[in-house]
């Protein structure tokens, strides 16, 4: 069993913070306004180049421009330090500074995690220390002393359990005005430049999440938004949208918008055409305890997220 309690000056993994890396958060920091959110962005990109850099060295293959932390619109959107490791999933990469003894896990970061590592930054900004791996985390403020030497990422990765998992979304907290993981209500991600389309829009509840195909197709992201409606008798009336990022105008060709039952029935579905600006699932209901999954396709690529009303 791993004592919990090892001294982590014995355990931590100096490394050194190289100029290209300081330039690369520096970057990022500055796509954002002054405050918080600079050094917040500017901390994770340290923590995530740090660790990409130890699993380098230990010849494991990871994709550092995938990953949702070099990503700006998620960056602005989340409190994200994930690192994509290849074929496996998202490590979340946690700074902490000097004197600190506890790390924030965001609660968006607690979710559709490998694990998690937690790396101090010193003030310096030149020099920085894995000081280990925790494979869960299930609160928001974790105490340093918990952590597992940083060896134990690696049995984690080549046990059956280093795989990427879905938790289903509970749409009933929706309704409450409590989000989970990288969903958001669509007034509190502006970067995502979603606006209702008609005034009977802003009677749903609207909840939307940047999807990530890059992995295969290079660098192409679209968005997710799901609106829910209260009805009678605990129904929950649900509309399902694909749109393309603000950046883009139109949604690429040949995206496909599935719905599927909970055993995999294909239930509905609609692909996008040359210029639709977005594509639309037939509206349908559920009741509580029921899931349904819903996936977005292109070529090869595909995501899937699971719902629970």
């Amino acid at each position: 069993m791993i004592n919990q309690r090892f001294n982590l000056e014995d355990y931590s993994l100096p490394i050194i913070i190289s100029q290209e890396a300081r330039d690369i958060a520096t970057q990022f920091a500055l796509r954002h306004q002054k405050g918080g959110k600079r050094e917040q962005v500017y901390l994770n990109t340290l923590a995530v180049w740090g660790v990409n850099c130890y699993l380098e060295w230990m010849q494991i293959a990871t994709e550092l421009q995938t990953s949702d932390s070099w990503n700006p619109i998620i960056q602005l959107c989340a409190n994200v330090a994930d690192l994509q490791i290849t074929g496996v999933g998202r490590l979340e990469c946690r700074p902490v500074r000097e004197g600190q003894q506890m790390v924030s896990i965001p609660p968006e970061v607690q979710i559709d995690r490998i694990g998690y590592v937690v790396v101090r930054i010193f003030d310096t900004l030149k020099t920085a220390e894995i000081l280990g791996f925790i494979p869960t985390i299930n609160q928001e403020i974790l105490p340093l002393e918990q952590l597992q030497p940083i060896e134990e990422l690696l049995v984690h990765l080549n046990s059956p359990q280093g795989t990427e998992f879905k938790t289903p979304v509970r749409l009933s907290l929706w309704l409450i005005d409590e989000w989970t993981g990288l969903w958001q209500s669509v007034s509190q991600q502006p970067a995502l430049g979603l606006r209702s389309s008609s005034r009977g829009d802003e009677d749903f509840i609207q909840g939307a999440k940047l999807i990530d195909l890059k992995m295969q197709l290079g660098s192409q992201s679209v968005v997710l938004w799901v609106a829910l409606t209260p009805e009678i008798e605990g129904q929950i009336a649900v509309r399902v949208r694909l749109y393309p990022v603000p950046q883009d105008r139109y949604l690429p060709p040949n995206v496909q918008l599935i719905l599927l039952s909970e055993t995999g029935e294909i239930l509905s579905e609609v692909q996008s055409r040359l210029q639709d600006n977005y594509i639309q699932l037939p509206r349908f209901r559920g009741m509580p305890e029921e899931q349904f999954r819903i996936t977005v396709c292109l070529a090869e690529a595909s995501v899937t997220e699971t719902f629970i009303f």
